[in-house]
């Protein structure tokens, strides 16, 4: 499929969970092929996929979506180190990391995703959030400008983890 979609050098290429399926060494060469491709071609790439980790490694800015729309937006170095939205934080959180103790235990993001036909008035991450005020409940929070080219969808827009 990759040769496929880059055998006309495009400009563009839009890869949607390109190496979920495979183990970690394919996954590497993969990765390695595209960013030398990048390279060469001059090629733009939107990368989608749920691997933070890949993520870290390969984009130069990095959208967050929850629910079908933009949670976060951010250069990668910046939002990966200040994440912003209570939806990224948790993501983050949820990531094992080697510069952790291993007594420390990973963060799961509680409760569950909403239903995408019946999306509750308000912000859709408000029943699993841990910040939730009762504004977040009544009306949906527009995308602001929370740094420099970086913008986050939340009434409170708490501070990262890391910012303590």
């Amino acid at each position: 499929m990759i040769a496929m979609a880059i055998s006309c050098n495009p400009s563009l290429l839009i890869a949607d969970e390109p190496t979920t399926a495979l183990d970690v060494t394919v996954q590497e060469q993969i990765l390695e092929l595209i960013e030398n491709l990048r390279s060469q071609l001059g090629m733009s790439i939107i990368w989608i996929t749920h691997d933070l980790g890949v993520i870290a490694g390969l984009a130069d800015r990095v959208i967050v979506m929850y629910a079908g729309e933009i949670v976060e937006c951010g250069l990668t170095d910046v939002l990966f180190e200040h994440p912003r939205h209570p939806y990224t934080q948790g993501l983050l959180q949820s990531i094992p990391r080697l510069d952790v103790p291993k007594s420390e235990k990973l963060k799961p993001i509680i409760g569950f995703p909403p239903d995408l036909i019946h999306i509750p008035p308000g912000c859709p991450f408000t029943p699993r959030c841990q910040y939730r005020i009762e504004k977040c409940s009544a009306e949906h929070p527009p995308l602001v400008e929370v740094g420099m080219a970086h913008t986050s969808r939340c009434w409170i827009n708490p501070e990262s983890p890391n910012d303590d």
